[in-house]
């Protein structure tokens, strides 16, 4: 039994405006040196995964030049491998795809060539370190066409747009109900799903050759009861990065143990991009407490509960708390900043004083100057 892997890089890049602004969210910045898409590639190539397409649309040069040839995930080869697919839409003949079966449709060739018994298919935006082989053996004991991934799980953001699946006793998907706020604790996508290829291949041709493009609406939705679909429940850390909000919380969770203990495991870690750069430097007289620093850095202010990606360069007397600070970002003297997510190579100038709320973080965009 082999699979292929196939990761949509940007569905819902309009979720984070500001972040996606210049890149698309597979490559935004995480944990001070990973990406948003390193985890599900990761995730994919320790489950045995050794062919994987990832699927661009926008502002996706950022996600070239991290991908590279794969080589950091082993998947530089001459047969299989990494292969990034372009933006453009099949079904109208011109422009960028307008949905997830869309965007299959521009990859439906390469199915075709290939072997595999297995797709699976994922978006770029959930954190988790989940083994794929557990899932097809769920998949294969239920004889199922498409078995989704899920968690049970309330989600404090009640504006969130979610895809709920109601799951009987047997594990069945008997509906999907998709772009609801959720209410309570539901039954919510992580945004992977197994399929068999040719199954595959077959319902994306049936779809776009009505006009549909939406593979939850109207695959997982409207076919609920025609196909075998079932929920396979995942129940360790996992978070969808679907709000500036969300991408705040995940990169403060990763300042609890537990938390990384479980994302980055020993026998399954997660790879990304190496850059070689000269260790943190630290003032004799600044306090830094509970924080991950990446190397490049130099620190001449105060960190507390923060995650400083590399080469960040922190003025003397500036006070940063619960906040983000991405790569090159420059802190000048006496800032303070709270609750805050400073993008790539911002520019904060002495004296400035930046706030937010954990529940509404303040969001400072790529390159800019305050």
């Amino acid at each position: 039994m082999t699979a292929v892997g196939i990761i949509f890089s940007e569905i819902h890049d309009h979720n984070l405006p500001e972040i996606t602004k210049k890149r698309t969210l597979g490559s935004v910045p995480f944990g001070g040196r990973y990406r948003l898409i390193d985890f599900v590639l990761s995730n994919m190539v320790n489950s045995g995964i050794t062919h994987v397409g990832v699927v661009a649309r926008n502002n996706y040069q950022s996600l070239l030049s991290h991908l590279g040839s794969g080589k950091e995930w082993d998947l530089s080869r001459k047969f299989g491998g990494l292969t990034v697919f372009p933006p453009y839409s099949h079904s109208s003949g011109a422009g960028l795809y307008t949905g997830r079966l869309d965007a299959l449709k521009g990859v439906l060739s390469t199915l075709e060539k290939l072997n595999d018994d297995y797709v699976v298919l994922a978006d770029s935006d959930t954190i988790c370190n989940i083994d794929y082989t557990d899932v097809f053996k769920y998949h294969v004991s239920k004889d199922a066409d498409i078995t989704v991934v899920y968690q049970r799980k309330s989600v404090a953001d009640k504006s969130l747009n979610s895809t709920i699946y109601n799951i009987d006793e047997n594990g069945r998907v008997t509906s999907a109900f998709v772009g609801i706020a959720p209410d309570g604790e539901e039954n919510i996508s992580l945004g992977m799903w197994i399929v068999k290829r040719t199954l595959l291949i077959t319902l994306v041709r049936e779809a776009i050759a009505v006009g549909q493009l939406s593979f939850e609406k109207d695959i997982i939705a409207k076919r609920a009861s025609s196909l075998k679909i079932y929920g396979y429940n995942f129940n360790g850390y996992a978070i969808k990065i679907d709000s500036n909000r969300s991408l705040f919380e995940a990169n403060m969770d990763l300042l609890k143990s537990e938390v990384r203990k479980e994302l980055f495991k020993k026998n399954s870690p997660i790879y990304t991009k190496v850059r070689d750069e000269a260790p943190t430097r630290y003032a004799s007289d600044v306090t830094v407490k509970n924080s991950l620093i990446a190397n490049g850095c130099v620190i001449l202010g105060n960190l507390e509960n923060c995650v400083v990606s590399r080469g960040v360069q922190i003025g003397k007397g500036a006070n940063i708390k619960n906040s983000i600070i991405m790569h090159g970002a420059v802190i000048g003297e006496n800032a303070v900043i709270n609750n805050a997510i400073i993008d790539k190579n911002c520019v904060i100038k002495d004296g400035r004083v930046l706030s937010g709320h954990e529940t509404y973080p303040f969001v400072l965009a790529k390159e800019s100057i305050v």
